[in-house]
């Protein structure tokens, strides 16, 4: 398996984890905070699926359209919604946006534009992915977190730790 195969399988997992989060959550979950100026859960969901094209819009233009379709053609950075169908979608098209981008880029060797100088995952485009998945994880344990201090029970809270068995299943029989 080359790093790219594992990188894309990763990715996956990441988006089916996200939908796991998604499918557990209410109307009411959407709307905590931390009471201090921190973004809403729904803010947050937004802000993952919104960043994938935020991103692409930097370093590979021609693979935001579907997210910016989303937007309205706001720009992804300050766009966000508390539509749990639409924070879906945006995560959706964000994901298949960034799979698409950066096998094409791996695959012609071409890196990814830098235009700002911040070091746009150039070296390495399947790097973007990793740092997608590891963007998501840090925004899924702020939400469990907020959960948890608004008062879920233990048995929800239960139930969102089965997220980890996820990772743990390959995705098809020919996975290892």
């Amino acid at each position: 398996m080359t790093d790219l195969t594992l990188t894309l399988e990763s990715f996956a997992l990441n988006a089916r984890v996200n939908d796991f989060l998604l499918d557990r959550l209410t109307p009411e979950d959407l709307t905590l905070s931390d009471g201090r100026g921190g973004m809403t859960v729904a803010r947050m969901l937004s802000h993952m699926g919104a960043s994938r094209g935020g991103w692409l819009l930097e370093m590979a233009p021609g693979f935001a359209a579907s997210t910016l379709a989303l937007t309205g053609g706001e720009n992804p950075w300050s766009w966000h919604t508390t539509d749990p169908a639409l924070l879906r979608a945006m995560l959706r098209a964000g994901d298949e946006a960034a799979l698409q981008a950066v096998q094409a880029y791996a695959a012609s060797g071409t890196p990814f534009a830098d235009p700002h100088g911040v070091g746009t995952f150039h070296t390495r485009p399947a790097l973007f992915l990793t740092y997608m998945t590891v963007h998501d994880a840090g925004h899924r344990g702020q939400i469990v977190t907020l959960l948890r201090h608004a008062g879920a029970s233990p048995e929800r809270l239960d139930d969102l730790e089965d997220a980890w068995n996820i990772w743990r299943r390959p995705l098809s029989p020919e996975t290892p």
